[in-house]
């Protein structure tokens, strides 16, 4: 609301208060007054009176408008508090591009002290020369009542650096409709374009990298689609990337069929464990041969945790993998020899320490056997007999019925030496009809009796043979560690001697070293 008619507002009251009083003066006073005429002129004073207090006034709101005094309305006052409150700069501008307003930031953006220092200043002459024809064209479009939205451009500050502005801009109505001044706003985005252009030159580095690397690079968004591949997946399958960014499904299908229910499965983990992968898969290249991939991929996510697609890596694998196949071969072929060879040496060893007729053990394990035997029987206390046993009559058999069956009647004596003894006991053939048996943790006495079961059990043995049928029978002479020798290779002597006096006496019996005939 104007000055004007709140001044009204105030005479017209008083002017009638004054009237009214004036009228009721004059009918107390019983004045001849009290005319018409009187009231009239009365009146026409008071009017007079109002007119100069309302030509008062309005000379006293022109001095205050030189004075730039004007008063300024609590809307107004907040209306500035806010202007003075953005971020940005705001300035308000004539058509020409003179600046009629600039709030504080503005100032203080452009490097000025004072808002003063802006007024009736070009719009032009923050700008360097090279923009003032750009700088022409966004003002015209604006008078013929368009707009610019985000234009970039250089400003020049008072000491005369340059920063990176963008800038809004659209003209204003007056009250009767027809565009009075140009509003525009300033943002200093020197920041921001030194920030895209850190962002531009990691891009550039990368992708030189990226494009110059061994290994095919990719980058893939949330809906499997590239955003980005090497050049050397053309190297590797065969496919350039244009391929692969128009059909996203082509990397899956080139997978082997073998392999792709693999490769899905570690895209599932991958994604769901939000971690890095690793795989090996085979594709088919676009020239029908088969290669290996070593397959590294990041999921990506921001800092929200939304995802934001793949990042991986694609190595060509293939001469490794045909040299780790080889390997493979040649270390399974040499697996297969180094059994065979076990198995020789398995044999050599049982041949080393067997006897190949009767399957028992020789004299070559004998002497590692008595050694060991004699140490533990000396570490425990314990006795061990030593028995040895001579074949009866296998010479004649031998002269009378041949080789063959003197060895089947070998046989069948190991058979049952075999089938005697117990597990820790440990028997021999001593020679060519003589066997010898270490009898463990065993006395004199119960040696004999058990070596003389040996010789029952043996007598029973009938082997028919043409015609005829033929006994086997064995004498055996027995001797105990310590008691008829110092060590086991003593009692041995010892056993041998009682055999020799056994076989004197008669044959088919059992003689205990010191019995007496």
């Amino acid at each position: 609301m104007t000055a004007r008619p709140r001044i009204l507002r105030l005479l017209i009251p008083i002017i009638i208060a004054v009237w009214l009083l004036a009228v009721l003066r004059l009918r107390l006073s019983g004045s001849d007054a009290w005319t018409f005429e009187g009231l009239l002129s009365l009146t026409v004073g008071i009017l007079g009176a109002g007119v100069i207090l309302l030509a008062i006034g309005a000379l006293c709101k022109e001095q205050k408008k030189m004075r730039g005094e004007t008063i300024q309305p609590a809307d107004e006052f907040e209306r500035k508090t806010i202007l003075e409150s953005l971020p940005d700069a705001l300035t308000i501008m004539d058509f020409s591009g003179r600046i009629l307003f600039c709030n504080w930031q503005g100032a203080t953006m452009l490097g000025y002290e004072t808002v003063d220092e802006l007024s009736h200043r070009s719009i032009l002459d923050l700008a360097p020369e090279a923009e003032h024809k750009r700088l022409s064209e966004y003002l015209q479009r604006i008078r013929e009542g368009g707009a610019i939205k985000e234009v970039q451009l250089t400003i020049v500050r008072k000491d005369g650096a340059h920063f990176h502005a963008e800038i809004r801009a659209s003209a204003s109505n007056e009250g009767n409709g027809f565009p009075a001044t140009i509003i525009a706003t300033i943002r200093n985005i020197t920041e921001h374009k030194w920030i895209e252009a850190q962002i531009r030159e990691s891009e550039m580095f990368y992708r030189v990298v990226a494009d110059n690397t061994f290994e095919w690079e990719f980058w893939q968004a949330p809906n499997n689609r590239y955003i980005y591949l090497s050049p050397s997946c053309k190297r590797i399958s065969g496919y350039d990337d244009v391929e692969f960014i128009s059909d996203t499904d082509l990397f899956i299908n080139i997978i082997h069929p073998d392999d792709r229910g693999k490769f899905k499965e570690y895209q599932r983990r991958m994604l769901g464990e939000r971690k890095h992968g690793e795989i090996e898969i085979r594709i088919l290249c676009a020239d029908g041969r088969e290669c290996w991939i070593n397959q590294v991929c990041q999921p990506v996510f921001d800092e929200n945790g939304i995802f934001m697609g793949v990042r991986g890596s694609n190595r060509d694998v293939t001469k490794r993998k045909i040299a780790e196949d080889e390997l493979h071969r040649v270390n399974e072929k040499l697996r297969l020899q180094l059994e065979e060879i076990n198995v020789l040496q398995a044999i050599l060893r049982e041949q080393a320490f067997h006897d190949p007729l009767t399957g028992l053990y020789n004299r070559r394990y004998l002497e590692d056997a008595l050694k060991k035997e004699q140490a533990r029987a000396l570490r425990a206390g314990y006795p061990v007999s030593i028995a040895i046993l001579d074949m009866d009559n296998l010479k004649q058999i031998n002269d009378t019925y041949g080789y063959n069956v003197g060895d089947k009647v070998l046989t069948i004596l190991s058979g049952k030496l075999r089938e005697l003894t117990r597990l820790d006991d440990t028997v021999c053939r001593y020679g060519g009809d003589e066997f010898l048996a270490i009898l463990y943790n065993t006395s004199l006495e119960n040696a004999y009796y058990r070596v003389e079961e040996w010789r029952v059990e043996l007598e029973k043995t009938v082997i028919t043979h043409q015609d005829a049928n033929l006994r086997v029978t064995f004498t055996a002479g027995v001797a105990a560690f310590p008691q008829h020798g110092k060590t086991l290779d003593e009692t041995i002597i010892s056993a041998d001697v009682t055999l020799y006096h056994a076989k004197k006496s008669g044959r088919n019996r059992v003689m205990t070293a010191g019995q007496r005939l």
